[in-house]
């Protein structure tokens, strides 16, 4: 299967860590049929770059599956920028390789 992205709308912003809030509109929050993988697609609010974090039952991450019954639990989790475009003044150690930024999503 082949995913589509959208046209991607990056702009060039200089790295800077900081909180853009919980953002409600523009993510896809998908879980895997199993419950064992959670993965956020979307563009950055900052830069604009299409990022995507994935969490996976049992690394450590707080994600533990689904509940009995089938839900998975209702969570809010921090998102950072992992858009892949060079920022200037990115610390060379930094772990994520986008713009500095990070936002809040609710899994489903």
């Amino acid at each position: 299967m082949t995913r589509r992205r959208s046209i991607e709308h990056h702009r060039s912003t200089e790295y800077r860590v900081h909180d853009e809030g919980q953002q409600r509109l523009g993510f896809t929050v998908t879980a895997s049929p199993d419950g064992r993988r959670i993965e956020v697609t979307g563009a950055c609010p900052s830069c604009g770059g299409h990022t995507t974090t994935i969490w996976s039952y049992g690394t450590g991450n707080g994600y533990k599956g689904r509940r009995r019954g089938g839900s998975a639990p209702t969570k809010r989790r921090t998102v950072c920028c992992d858009c892949g475009h060079a920022h200037a003044n990115r610390p060379a150690d930094e772990v994520f390789a986008g713009c500095g930024a990070y936002w809040q999503v609710d899994l489903p």
